[in-house]
């Protein structure tokens, strides 16, 4: 009796499954992602003066421009979000 409680389910992970668990490249990938959509687009509208012309130009005021801009990169990061998720459940 006691044979058949030793033998009942115990977690043996895979090294396959550990070696998913790394962060690797898509990592990277969306780290890269994170900083140009949280710092370096809003900071380039802020900073860059030039900006201000190049949008006026779009047809976009300036106010809205700070809502506008930053949504196509957050859209990226969005869609390599959902690629990168679907990668890792493979």
């Amino acid at each position: 009796m006691s044979d058949e409680r030793d033998e009942g389910y115990v977690h043996r992970p895979d090294s396959s499954v550990e070696s998913t668990r790394e962060f690797g490249w898509r990592g990277w990938l969306l780290v890269g992602a994170l900083v140009i959509s949280f710092l370096v687009v809003p900071w380039a509208l802020i900073l860059f003066s030039s900006a201000r012309e190049a949008v006026a130009a779009v047809g976009l005021p300036w106010r809205e421009t700070f809502l506008v801009v930053p949504l196509i990169p957050a859209v990226g990061l969005g869609v390599l979000g959902v690629w990168a998720a679907l990668a890792a459940r493979r």
